[in-house]
Parts: structure tokens; C-alpha cells; sequence
């Protein structure tokens, strides 16, 4: 078995447990506990995108900017009573998601706010939020977009100490440096070295 495959393996079961174990505070603290899958949603999103730890930072500012345009969608949508619902939300999502795509990777792509995935993901969070919320019998609990907000937040909290952790326990195992995401001077561990076909000089690191 390569050094990569235990890498993996030993990476899948640290996942597992520690993802588990991180989301209990949350569950125990906040009154939000059958929302708790959405907190792997950052996670997901991280691996996704291949980024570099560093990058957490602006997946969350990213996000936030996307749960404001949903805020503003529902301001100019609370201004306009006589426009039909379907209407609404057909031309007018249409309308902030072209801003979205348009916007942030032109003038903003060099930004903190510049992770379109992660804008998007607040947007359509916040969306089904507001448009659930008054769906739910009395007495369960709705969220609002500052506890969206926090909830991505602890997901990025959660996703860095799963990279930092896993990091150095698959390193200390294996005998050499494991990476779960790329960083400046190196690609991910996880990703077959490859050759870039547009740079011949960019090669990813031989884990095995």
C-alpha cells in the first residue's frame, strides 16, 4: 500500500471522528442543532475548491457577501408588494446571480471577496432560509441570517483545525510532510502528481 492510500485512509478516519466531535459544541450550545449538517458545508467547499488553508478567510468574507445580496434581494422584494412571488423570484434571483458571477470574479476577484462558490452558497442559503422560516410549525427553531453567518464561520473554524490536526498526526505516521490542502510551496498530498499541461514547471509533490 502506498504511502498516499494510508495517507487517505488514516485522513478518512480522522475526518469522520473529528467532524463528529467538533459539531457537539455547537449542538449542546445553540438551540440550532437540527441544522447541524450545514455546518459541513464549508468543509466541503474547502477540499472543493483545492485551497489553501489561507483561503478560509475568504470563503467566509465571500459567503457573507452573498448572505447581503439575499438581504438586499429581500429588502427590494419587501418594496415591491405588487410584484407577483414567481415573478420575483425568477427575474429577480436571475438578476442578483448575474451580478454575483459578474461582480466579484471582475472587480472584486482579487479580493477576500472574491470565492464566487462560497457568495453563491450565501445567497441560496440565505433564500431557503427566509423562505422556509415561515413554514416552521411554532415552537422550532428559525434561523436568521446572523446565525447563517455564525454557522459558516464555526464550519471554517471547524475545517481548519480538521487540516491543521490531521496534518500533523498523518505526518508524524508516515514518516513525512502530509499537506490536506495546497500551500505556496506545495500542492495537496492528496492530489497524484501531475504536470501542469499550460506550465511544465509546475509539478505536484511525489507523496509516496
Amino acid at each position: 500500500m502506498s504511502s498516499q492510500t494510508k495517507g487517505i485512509l488514516i485522513q478518512a478516519v480522522l475526518g469522520a471522528v473529528l467532524i463528529s466531535i467538533l459539531m457537539i459544541p455547537f449542538q449542546g450550545l445553540t438551540p440550532f442543532a437540527p441544522y447541524s449538517a450545514m455546518l459541513i458545508l464549508p468543509v466541503m467547499l474547502f477540499f472543493t475548491l483545492q485551497a489553501p488553508p489561507k483561503a478560509l478567510l475568504g470563503m467566509f468574507a465571500s459567503f457573507a457577501c452573498g448572505v447581503g445580496w439575499a438581504g438586499l434581494f429581500m429588502l427590494v422584494k419587501a418594496a415591491l408588494p405588487g410584484v407577483p412571488f414567481e415573478l420575483m423570484m425568477g427575474v429577480g434571483v436571475a438578476l442578483v446571480i448575474f451580478l454575483i458571477l459578474s461582480v466579484h470574479p471582475i472587480l472584486l476577484g482579487r479580493t477576500p471577496f472574491g470565492v464566487v462558490p462560497a457568495v453563491l452558497l450565501g445567497l441560496i442559503e440565505s433564500l431557503l432560509v427566509m423562505l422556509l422560516t415561515p413554514m416552521l410549525s411554532a415552537g422550532e427553531p428559525g434561523l436568521t441570517l446572523l446565525w447563517l453567518l455564525v454557522i459558516f464561520g464555526y464550519g471554517c473554524l471547524m475545517t481548519l483545525i480538521l487540516v491543521v490536526v490531521q496534518d500533523r498526526l498523518i505526518s508524524a505516521v508516515l514518516g513525512t510532510t502530509w499537506r490536506s490542502a495546497p500551500t505556496e510551496d506545495a500542492p495537496s498530498s492528496q492530489v497524484p502528481p501531475t504536470q501542469s499541461a499550460g506550465n511544465p514547471n509546475v509539478t505536484a509533490v511525489q507523496s509516496d
